[in-house]
């Protein structure tokens, strides 16, 4: 039986004052497809395959690679790829992964362009939603370009942020532990502006597990930046434990919306939101 989300009337209402910042994820990504009906790889399809990039690897370090991919432990799968390959092949590997394949942007990317959001967040390098964003006067600025984020905050046109930085530039993306917390250091004062987003703006997750490290990552910075009666949410698929949800409430603010039962009917409940949406603007004349 489908799960369709109850979209909370004051989630409809920040969003429609353009009061809330949409975070989007790899599974947002992931309902692109190219000219042969390719869709950019998950987390766990693309680490398996880069065990393929070591060069006549000890069994014992793919055996520990695999165990880490099996527990869901991606950062550490992904550092112990990363410090064993090629830096060249790797990044090549990348660039075969996220940009060559040539992604075209999903509906459900053109509903979230049409929820008309001052500020989208991304988590994701490849450029699917931005390049749908080219002809319409959206900002796009990095994890490293805080002076550029700050002025576009302050002015009428769209921005879009690139967390984790993009895959035309290889070795600037944020995609290991350590990149992680190399970007942490190195550029403090984007950081700042998250956990500033997060304590002015309702924040709506799209795209991710409550397993994915790249949230886990964000949340690392944000943890307890807004009070219990203006949570945060994220947008999941159902069957997400009742101690989970508990968790993520209790520690980061963070109420679970579910769809379901598959990962398809996100499409239709983002439709259902864009409709609410811009409903309420006509209601409140609201441009």
């Amino acid at each position: 039986m489908d799960m369709q989300i109850n979209w909370p009337s004051n989630l409809i209402e920040e969003i429609a004052y353009r009061r809330s910042t949409l975070f989007l994820g790899a599974g947002i990504s992931a309902t692109a497809k190219n000219e042969k009906g390719e869709s950019p790889k998950r987390w766990g399809e693309f680490l398996n395959d880069a065990i393929e990039l070591l060069n006549n690897p000890a069994q014992t370090k793919v055996d520990f690679i695999q165990k880490m991919i099996e527990q869901n432990n991606y950062l550490l799968a992904l550092q112990a790829i990363h410090d064993a390959c090629d830096p060249g092949h790797y990044a090549n590997y990348i660039r075969q992964v996220y940009s060559r394949p040539n992604y075209k942007a999903s509906s459900v990317h053109e509903l979230i362009k049409e929820i008309d959001s001052k500020i989208v967040i991304t988590t994701n390098f490849d450029k699917i939603y931005e390049n749908l964003c080219n002809d319409h006067g959206y900002t796009v600025a990095h994890y490293g370009e805080s002076k550029k984020i700050l002025s576009n905050i302050k002015c009428a046109e769209n921005l879009i942020i690139k967390a984790h930085g993009s895959v035309d530039d290889i070795d600037r993306i944020v995609f290991t532990q350590k990149q992680y917390y190399e970007a942490k250091k190195t550029h403090p004062e984007f950081y700042n502006i998250l956990n500033a987003l997060f304590l002015t703006n309702t924040v709506v997750f799209l795209g991710y597990s409550l397993n994915d490290p790249d949230i886990n990552l964000i949340l690392e910075t944000v943890a307890n930046t807004s009070s219990p009666s203006s949570p945060h949410y994220v947008v999941v698929k159902q069957g997400v434990d009742f101690e989970v949800k508990q968790y993520w409430r209790e520690c980061y603010n963070i109420v679970t919306l579910e769809y379901g039962p598959e990962y398809d009917n996100l499409e239709e409940n983002i439709a259902n939101l864009v409709d609410q949406v811009l409903s309420f603007r006509q209601s409140k004349l609201i441009y």
